[in-house]
């Protein structure tokens, strides 16, 4: 196991790319960047030609930091995005090697890892 993080500003997706080790990435919290704006920044991911997913929406002085888990284990690149005024800073760590899936139903979005996320914090 090994820290993970990332800064997504808005405007500037950020694409994560598994490497030849193929390991799990496991995202355990969403934190408001810091700025003046009090609207609220989304957090969305989207992985190859999918549809984007909202996974969080921060707002100011309210609630600035989110409970997530989630893991991803992606053939596809999987994008981070904000929608919003402020960055926001993406927090977890690697799990071991990844595990092989087939997808049964080309329709259904191909995160095989989805445990279970803290919806608690969307507005």
């Amino acid at each position: 196991m090994s820290f993970w993080g990332i800064e997504v500003k808005p405007g500037k997706p950020f694409t994560h790319s598994f490497g030849k080790d193929r390991r799990r990435l496991h995202i355990s919290q969403a934190t408001l960047g810091i700025g003046p704006y009090t609207n609220k920044s989304l957090v969305q991911c989207n992985v190859g030609n999918k549809s984007p997913v909202l996974l969080c929406a921060l707002l100011p002085e309210k609630n600035e930091s989110c409970h997530l888990d989630l893991e991803f284990d992606e053939v596809n690149e999987v994008i981070f995005s904000v929608i919003g005024p402020r960055s926001v800073h993406l927090t977890g760590y690697y799990l071991g090697e990844a595990h092989r899936h087939t997808t049964v139903d080309d329709d259904s979005y191909p995160l095989v890892y989805i445990i279970i996320a803290s919806f608690s914090c969307l507005s």
